[in-house]
């Protein structure tokens, strides 16, 4: 799924008869973190949202809510915690940026930056070490073959400028965002 196919999938999904009912019945308010962007914590009831392939539920009637949901099969850039760089709330002021998190129950967060209806979502294996006002490594790996990085990097590209450095042993290649 790319990140336009998300939120067009999310248009027609926020309009389907049983997901609107199976949301209604099933989710209730999510317990948010203070964070510069909106950060809530997967609950157990989230986890009957996998049936419509998200990692939560999302109020589909929410018309000022996001371009696309946090989805489960969604292609993600990977990410660590990092000490150095941009911090990840500075993308808030680009203009038409937005950034929303959600820390799943197994400890990993997922930001989710959009703009537009493009939507990028990026796993931070270490949720625990992960601060919402620090900034993050984003990794491509390179098993993947370079058709499948091209077009995690093509994802993430429009978001900001950037500079791709390959790890020296050959696991990751890292993504830094300049300002």
């Amino acid at each position: 799924m790319s990140s336009t196919e998300g939120a067009r999938a999310w248009k027609y999904l926020r309009r389907n008869p049983a997901y609107i009912e199976a949301q209604g019945m099933t989710a209730k308010p999510a317990p948010e973190e203070p964070a510069p962007f909106p950060l809530r914590a997967q609950t157990a009831v989230d986890r009957e949202a996998a049936a419509w392939g998200l990692l939560a539920w999302q109020d589909p009637h929410d018309e000022a809510g996001p371009a696309s949901p946090f989805w489960s099969d969604a292609p993600m850039l990977e990410a660590v915690p990092s000490p150095q760089g941009p911090a990840l709330e500075e993308l808030l002021n680009e203009p038409g940026v937005r950034l929303s998190g959600l820390r799943l129950e197994d400890g990993a967060a997922i930001v989710k930056v959009e703009d537009g209806e493009g939507v990028v979502q990026i796993r931070i294996a270490d949720g625990a070490g992960f601060d919402p006002a620090g900034a993050i490594d984003i990794r491509l790996p390179t098993v993947l073959d370079l058709r499948a990085r091209l077009r995690r990097a093509a994802d993430l590209w429009p978001i900001g400028e950037g500079e791709i450095k390959k790890d020296a042993g050959g696991g990751f290649a890292s993504w830094t965002r300049s300002c």
